[in-house]
């Protein structure tokens, strides 16, 4: 028998824990506010067998969906699962979700989405894959900090989290220039909060 509701009254790590304690097989279905299709989950014996969101796949779409507050899901027990990318528990992976969050919410304090990054030492390089990737992307010129987390998610390997981490990890390091602009009440244009404008498809 299926399932389906709205996230804001069974918030989408309480529907995961049924899912997996119930030892239920089936796709879950996640649509945003809009009622468009943001990404599905797929479980079989209660475990995590896939994922996607957008081109993310397998964990990194499972944490950026854990994000996901408002709209609605439907799960289908009936929906064939047969995409495995993955074997996962959830619990360890809801417990690291949950973690991520937290960390990602402060990431988005300190490098809001209308930041904008600039190279400090031109021509620097990383062994870093994110932080090389970062770099490649911000270029010679300068980027919105929203820009370039959308850049690098186009290719689905690195997501949000690895991006503001990488920049944040390069900031430190004195690679890059960030400059928040500032709000009419001398405060950061933008504070945490929702997922960088970008990702809200």
């Amino acid at each position: 028998m299926g399932l389906k509701g709205d996230l804001g009254e069974l918030p989408l790590s309480d529907l995961i824990e049924m899912t997996s304690l119930g030892g239920k097989s089936g796709r879950l279905f996640l649509y945003d506010a809009a009622g468009e299709l943001a990404g599905d989950l797929a479980f079989r014996d209660g475990r995590l067998v896939g994922a996607s969101h957008g081109r993310l796949t397998a964990e990194k779409a499972f944490y950026s969906l854990l994000d996901l507050q408002d709209g609605s899901f439907d799960f289908d027990p009936d929906s064939p699962v047969d995409d495995e990318s993955c074997n996962l528990q959830t619990a360890s992976l809801l417990m690291e979700g949950m973690r991520r969050i937290d960390e990602i919410q402060e990431l988005r304090r300190h490098y809001p989405a209308p930041a904008i990054v600039g190279m400090r030492v031109r021509g620097a390089l990383s062994d870093d894959p994110t932080e090389a990737r970062v770099l490649g992307y911000i270029g010679p010129g300068a980027r919105a900090v929203g820009d370039i987390v959308e850049g690098i998610l186009v290719g689905g390997e690195f997501d949000e989290y690895d991006t503001l981490k990488a920049l944040g990890r390069l900031h430190e390091r004195g690679i890059v220039l960030i400059d928040i602009p500032m709000g009419p009440d001398g405060g950061p244009l933008a504070q945490g909060g929702p997922p960088q404008p970008e990702l809200e498809r």
